[in-house]
């Protein structure tokens, strides 16, 4: 007996697999098994039909292959390229999941099948290579004073959560600190294995933290104020900074070959290597106007500070409080001045022309990163810059929304702690955020104190280090932290002109800390905080 249906009695539509898929198990009275089969048959061939229209699409593109630098975990060699749909995803810029989220938190890095010191390479600008199997030419080249290739983002956001999972490996309890991590990568122009020109991606300094200290100035220099990530990344940069100081005054011609500075003709101060960039990686917002996105443009240009834990208007502070309190101002204030005076500070500037970032990668997806970029680069204007002396100049970060490397909140337990680390120490050092030191589970301490590596003291110590290396007799003689950094004076003139011109848009007066930078070299200080004691 035949069977029956209802559309036997009425006219019949134009046939479509996915109609008969969806009504073949009402419609006709056939076996189950029977219909089983044929269920599976139709939802192969709608399958294959639309692998053969993405096909088809993506071939029209006729857009080149992209060099994929990362290996997954479980593999020991990276590929030599990814698939051509993989590829033209990623360069067109199509959401592709498989190839981005789970890259981030599952992969490990490789060099380029032999060593760790071509981490993260992107194609030349000088010559054209062939990346995958297919023996397609990628064209991608990047001019880094104009703009990025769109998987910029996904590499640095890579390298910093690679970096950060090999020093916390051994230190799972500090894990969820990631949630707040901001990292710097050096950005440099390298020869490969063949002797080609490619751009290595390297992590130098990583931080993280979310508050600062809460309580009463310290005048020793032992104390690190401010431990937000963005900051402690900065601080740690200018460590390795002092580093890569101390290879250029080596006597040794190899260690000053691998330093990142160079003489140049037309100054005396030392200069970056060329095609030498700097870019900032941070999972959150800055802290201030660049997170002022549901407040008015006017209260969003405000200069703001931390204070007593909360987040407040410079100008809505008490003199009292400033000189007593400590009083930190926000992150995106300070990327604002650090695009005009850079990011070496005045210490540094004795030696070094200003260092600026070149890109900054927002981990915060819930925040455009034009937003940011307006609130950080635009609120300073343009038409004062004439009055920054040389070599200072208005530099604009270019800004681009990144991946979320880490978990969106930082345990109860990791709350209190910030973690730093620069190229070439040893492990990472862990801070109470409360109190500006060392904690006692830190898997660096840097003596018998609990002061960090990241304090001022410390900075001053590394300051006199390299003065002495260069023979620079007339910074040594400088009897006081505060003495080294004013004798700066260009760095000192072109930060005042920053701070003078946010109070001439109304923006409000810039802390400075001026009774802190008072200790000496070699004084002998001991407080008690809490349990702890401090020797410096």
């Amino acid at each position: 007996m035949t069977s029956v249906g209802v559309w036997d009695f009425f006219p019949r539509p134009p046939p479509h697999p996915s109609v008969q898929l969806l009504t073949s198990r009402f419609v006709t009275m056939e076996s189950r098994p029977a219909r089983k089969k044929r269920s599976l048959r139709m939802a192969a061939s709608l399958r294959q039909a639309a692998v053969k229209e993405e096909l088809n699409l993506v071939a029209k593109r006729e857009v080149p292959d992209v060099p994929e630098p990362f290996s997954m975990a479980d593999t020991d060699r990276p590929p030599r390229g990814v698939t051509s749909v993989q590829a033209r995803k990623e360069a067109t810029g199509e959401p592709n999941l498989e190839l981005i989220n789970p890259f981030l938190r599952s992969m490990k890095l490789t060099l380029n099948e032999k060593s760790d010191v071509d981490l993260c390479k992107k194609p030349s600008r000088d010559s054209q290579k062939i990346f995958s199997s297919e023996k397609q030419v990628s064209t991608l080249k990047i001019t880094p004073q104009k703009s990025y290739p769109k998987w910029h983002n996904c590499r640095t956001a890579a390298v910093c959560s690679e970096q950060f999972h090999r020093l916390l490996q051994d230190y799972p309890d500090f894990q969820s600190c990631k949630s707040c991590l901001a990292a710097f990568v050096l950005e440099r122009e390298v020869l490969d294995s063949d002797g080609e020109p490619c751009e290595q991606y390297e992590v130098v300094a990583l931080g993280t933290g979310s508050s600062c200290c809460s309580s009463w100035l310290r005048f020793n220099g032992c104390v690190v104020h401010d431990c937000h990530a963005i900051v402690i990344a900065r601080r740690a940069l200018c460590r390795f900074l002092f580093k890569q100081l101390l290879l250029f005054f080596s006597d040794d011609i190899k260690c000053k070959e691998k330093s990142i500075y160079e003489i140049t003709s037309v100054s005396p101060l030392l200069q970056v290597k060329p095609k030498t960039y700097l870019h900032l990686y941070t999972a959150r917002i800055p802290k201030g106007a660049a997170d002022s996105t549901l407040l008015s443009s006017c209260i969003s240009q405000k200069l703001q500070c931390h204070v007593k834990g909360s987040l407040i208007p410079s100008s809505s502070v008490c003199p009292s409080v400033w000189a007593a309190r400590i009083c930190c101002m926000s992150a995106s204030d300070k990327l604002s001045r650090w695009a005009v005076t850079g990011v070496q500070g005045a210490l540094l500037s004795h030696f070094v022309e200003p260092f600026y970032i070149t890109t900054v990668v927002l981990g915060d997806s819930i925040h455009h990163f034009e937003k940011a970029s307006d609130a950080i680069n635009k609120r300073l204007g343009e038409k004062w810059v004439q009055r920054l002396p040389q070599p200072f100049n208005k530099h604009e970060m270019m800004f681009f929304n990144g991946e979320a490397v880490g978990p969106l909140m930082c345990s109860s337990q990791c709350q209190k702690y910030s973690l730093n680390w620069c190229l070439g120490d040893t492990g990472v050092e862990v801070l109470d955020s409360a109190t500006g030191c060392t904690t006692e589970g830190s898997p660096f301490v840097s003596g018998p104190g609990f002061s960090s590596r990241l304090c001022k003291r410390a900075f001053y110590m590394a300051f006199r280090k390299v003065a002495e290396t260069a023979h620079r007799q007339d910074l040594l003689d400088l009897p006081t932290y505060r003495d080294a950094k004013m004798a700066a004076h260009l760095y000192q003139s072109a930060k005042t002109t920053v701070n003078e011109h946010f109070m001439t848009i109304n923006a409000g007066p810039w802390n400075s800390k001026q009774l802190v930078d008072m200790f000496e070299p070699y004084s002998s200080v001991r407080i008690c905080d809490g349990e702890k004691t401090l020797d410096a």
